[in-house]
């Protein structure tokens, strides 16, 4: 028998301890892109409610003056390990108060069905999200000031 090293038999021994943790590191990215990917399905499920929720402000509880929200671009969705999840959606918000009645002008416009200040301002919905039954579900919501 020869035992005289050679190329062969270096790469041999060499070759089996590379492809060990070759092996142990495919096996974490495998387990880490299943996590990722259930990840993104929650933040789609969660971005697919949204449209109803804002074409709806009463639903979400807020300020009684809130007339309308519109998303603007971005948002940022967290999902937990826990079945919860939160949503900061930058938009616009259109608030509707009424006039300081001080005078006929305001009751008259009142009468007509004015007699409303109606601003716009942007806004952060913070919204918080719950999943029962494999289903992601609105849980609250509440609007801060953008800063």
């Amino acid at each position: 028998m020869n035992t005289k090293p050679t190329r062969r038999n270096f790469f041999g021994a060499a070759g089996a301890a590379v492809a060990a943790p070759l092996a142990a590191s495919a096996a974490f990215a495998a387990d880490d892109l299943a996590e990722r990917l259930a990840a993104l399905e929650d933040q789609n499920a969660i971005r697919a409610l949204l449209p109803a929720l804002l074409a709806d402000p009463g639903r979400m509880a807020l300020d009684a003056s809130v007339r309308s929200l519109t998303a603007d671009l971005g948002d940022a969705i967290t999902v937990a390990a826990d079945g919860t999840a939160s949503a900061r959606i930058d938009c616009t918000v259109e608030i509707a108060t009424p006039i300081e009645s001080c005078g006929t002008l305001v009751e008259m416009a009142r009468l007509q069905g004015d007699g409303l200040l109606v601003r716009r301002e942007r806004r952060v919905l913070v919204g918080a999200f719950v999943k029962r039954d494999r289903a992601w579900e609105f849980e609250s919501a509440k609007l801060e000031v953008k800063s």
